[in-house]
């Protein structure tokens, strides 16, 4: 199927999980996640009405969308920043959704400072517990740490973003889920105007939905499987 025929199928799934969980599909956006997907396939999406582009790994991300417009093709990380990378975060990316410490945000803060050109970040949780996962996963630490993230110049905190098991037991993914909803209370005196959850991605989208997510992250399921 084409990347039309995939969002368009998509999108007819996502509303019947908004009807089923009493959501408005208004409140949810989509991301596409174009890693390892080339230049055409992202053109092709933006065309098709996609309006948001996540990719994992600065180098890649940097090569790829210095051939595309950023009004029409919106850069996030949304991979695991090494601080080592953070002045690769140029005025290309809208934002990044994968800040898991204190540490890199104040180096994002300095960089974009440089830039003269404040940037969106999603701080990421972890809240499945595994110690493979990137994120917060101390409360104390992540309450302490949103107030500090909050006052620096130069960033503009969202929200939060985390990543379930790969697992079919729902119990465990909603549960995944529901603690990152949890946690963004933290957030309220902090951030203006909705928070963002980026919570699901292609295989268990719908029980982000069910959790609350406001942003899914979805590759395969309008890419394609990888090759």
């Amino acid at each position: 199927m084409s990347i039309k025929e995939n969002w368009k199928l998509f999108q007819e799934k996502l509303k019947d999980a908004a009807d089923e969980y009493h959501r408005d599909m208004d409140e949810i956006t989509v991301m596409a996640v174009s890693k390892t997907r080339s230049v055409e396939e992202i053109r092709e999406a933006a065309v098709c009405g996609l309006g948001i582009f996540g990719e994992n790994r600065v180098e890649e991300a940097s090569e790829k969308f210095a051939h595309l417009d950023p009004s029409k093709h919106p850069l996030y990380l949304i991979g695991h920043l090494q601080s080592n990378k953070v002045n690769r975060i140029d005025s290309r990316y809208s934002g990044v959704h994968s800040v898991d410490s204190v540490k890199i945000a104040r180096r994002l803060s300095r960089h974009r400072e440089n830039l003269q050109e404040p940037l969106d970040i999603l701080l990421q949780v972890n809240t499945s517990g595994e110690i493979a996962k990137s994120g917060f996963m101390d409360y104390e630490i992540f309450r302490d740490s949103v107030a500090e993230i909050a006052e620096l110049p130069f960033i503009r905190l969202r929200g939060l973003m985390t990543m379930a098991p790969f697992t079919d037991d729902e119990k465990i993914v909603r549960n995944c889920f529901s603690g990152c909803r949890e946690w963004s209370g933290v957030l309220n005196p902090f951030v203006q105007g909705d928070i963002i959850l980026s919570m699901g991605m292609s295989s268990d989208y719908r029980w982000a939905v069910a959790e609350g997510s406001t942003m899914l992250r979805v590759g395969s399921a309008l890419f394609g499987n990888r090759k």
